[in-house]
């Protein structure tokens, strides 16, 4: 049978009041997430097996194959594409708390794939994700509450959310914390260490950190730039790994 058939087949919701993983421990759940991934490995390369054997464990309530499953409906079988169905999957795998639905789901409803834009839910799924330490939905919500999508705007906690995914080395977050830090909104304003911010993001290749740079050092003065580059140094020590090896941007 072929993928698109596979499609064609699953496109009937759910009707009970409960799913699978609704009845199931968080031991049995584990063990169901491990044994898919194990098995996901041994099939890598071929996606109609991929899509089966995701569609194999989403039947038995795994979070991680559901998660797998609503990307394939996601992307579509090449002539058609499934959102609901995606969103389904990945609202099931959210509520039992994996963050990588969670993050998927909110994109659904930010980008308007279900019909239109619904950045309240967006900034809702955000958050879930967020609180369970994903670094990419830590900068997302710090983007909402930094310009008031779905929620009341609050740069000092978008300054927050994008400390955390600083520290977990989420690069784009890197540039976010030197803006933040030179205008003084939502934290007290630092230009020197909005300097060293700016100068790592740009090594780490984030081009909005490399457009900002030349115009940064135009503007500080040589105390704040020579203050600025020893920040930088104590901040590359901490986030060596997250650095690029093969680094050549000199500011």
């Amino acid at each position: 049978m072929s993928l698109g058939q596979f499609f064609k087949r699953f496109t009937k919701k759910n009707t009970s009041s409960q799913y699978p993983e609704d009845l199931l421990s968080e031991k049995d759940i584990h063990h169901l997430n491990n044994t898919f991934s194990i098995a996901l490995r041994k099939c890598e390369s071929d996606p109609q097996q991929l899509f089966n054997l995701s569609k194999q464990y989403s039947e038995q309530g795994a979070p991680l194959a559901l998660y797998h499953l609503g990307h394939f409906y996601e992307q579509g079988d090449g002539q058609q594409q499934y959102p609901e169905l995606a969103a389904e999957c990945f609202w099931r795998a959210g509520k039992q708390d994996l963050p990588e639905a969670q993050y998927s789901l909110a994109l659904l409803y930010a980008q308007g794939t279900l019909g239109k834009v619904d950045l309240v839910s967006a900034f809702y799924w955000f958050s879930e994700a967020a609180k369970l330490g994903l670094s990419a939905a830590q900068f997302n919500l710090a983007t909402f509450y930094e310009d008031g999508l779905g929620c009341v705007e609050d740069k000092s906690l978008a300054f927050q959310l994008y400390q955390q995914a600083a520290d977990a080395g989420f690069t784009k977050a890197w540039h976010n914390l030197g803006v933040m830090y030179y205008s003084g909104n939502g934290v007290e304003q630092n230009k020197p260490l909005a300097y060293a911010w700016t100068l790592l993001a740009a090594k780490a290749n984030v081009q909005e950190a490399k457009d900002a740079e030349p115009i940064m050092t135009a503007e500080l003065t040589n105390e704040e730039l020579v203050e600025g580059k020893e920040q930088l140094e104590l901040l590359i020590n901490k986030h060596q790994n997250q650095l690029p090896t093969d680094d050549f941007y000199q500011a």
